[in-house]
């Protein structure tokens, strides 16, 4: 015998009781910092995907996001009609539940149909609207084929239709595929409001809006936050978010 002994009983309880003391006291402190860094994470996605947005508006000088971008060609135009008009961009993820309150606010929980509703990644990352063939934005090396105006990049948008070759799709607008947000849900914006002439009714809203209204609805982008609920309309003058949603304001249009 070496005259080692074990840990008693009494001594052991003692150990685990102070272990599960610290854990107590701990838990709840990395808790919050899990909370915070998610939160904090939501707030600089919805920013970092409204500036793509913007930057994508800039380099294409358009007020829609389209459904088929080129009319099957390059050289000419696409339609700007109301029917080619995507309302609702969102990023990977699960579709959040609409709250008591917004059960009415369905335009947030459509499915990606590669129409009117489709994903960020396929206009700000792919240019591949609706992953379909022959409906990409026009890129600059599309500027020398022959259009009004041929390959004059200087040609007024006035005398071409409102196609000019100065503007073209540019991107990627954003680093890589647009994630879920932190609490594994969809990214949305209702980009259906860039649209200031647009004048089809956009279904799934609420608020008493018509499409004179439209002009003065805000763009943003919507995080359901970490109860996984949608509590903000999906038409408002003046954007906020509702509970513990997340937005940021793309486009406050006629404000």
């Amino acid at each position: 015998m070496n005259g080692e002994r074990g840990m008693s009983l009494v001594e052991a309880s003692i150990i685990l009781s102070v272990v599960a003391l610290l854990a107590g006291i701990t838990a709840p402190a990395v808790g919050s910092y899990v909370d915070t860094a998610r939160q904090a994470r939501a707030r600089e996605d919805v920013r970092v995907i409204g500036a793509a947005i913007q930057d994508f508006i800039a380099d294409n000088a358009e007020n829609q996001f389209l459904i088929n971008a080129s009319n099957g060609t390059t050289s000419a135009p696409p339609t700007r009609a109301d029917a080619n008009r995507v309302n609702l961009l969102v990023s990977d993820g699960d579709i959040p539940v609409l709250s008591a309150a917004m059960a009415a606010e369905t335009f947030w929980t459509g499915a990606v149909n590669g129409g009117t509703i489709d994903t960020l990644s396929n206009h700000l990352l792919e240019n591949a609207p609706a992953e379909a063939a022959g409906r990409r934005y026009r890129n600059p090396t599309d500027i020398t084929v022959a259009a009004p105006g041929g390959n004059n990049i200087d040609f007024a948008r006035s005398s071409s239709s409102g196609y000019n070759a100065p503007y073209a799709w540019r991107g990627a607008y954003l680093r890589g595929p647009v994630d879920p947000d932190p609490w594994g849900n969809r990214y949305a914006v209702n980009v259906a409001f860039l649209d200031p002439s647009a004048t089809a009714v956009v279904a799934g809203i609420t608020g008493g809006f018509a499409t004179a209204d439209y002009p003065r609805i805000d763009v943003f982008v919507l995080s359901a936050g970490p109860d996984e609920e949608i509590d903000t309309r999906s038409a408002q003058d003046g954007a906020v978010p509702g509970d513990d949603d997340f937005i940021h304001v793309v486009s406050a249009n006629a404000k």
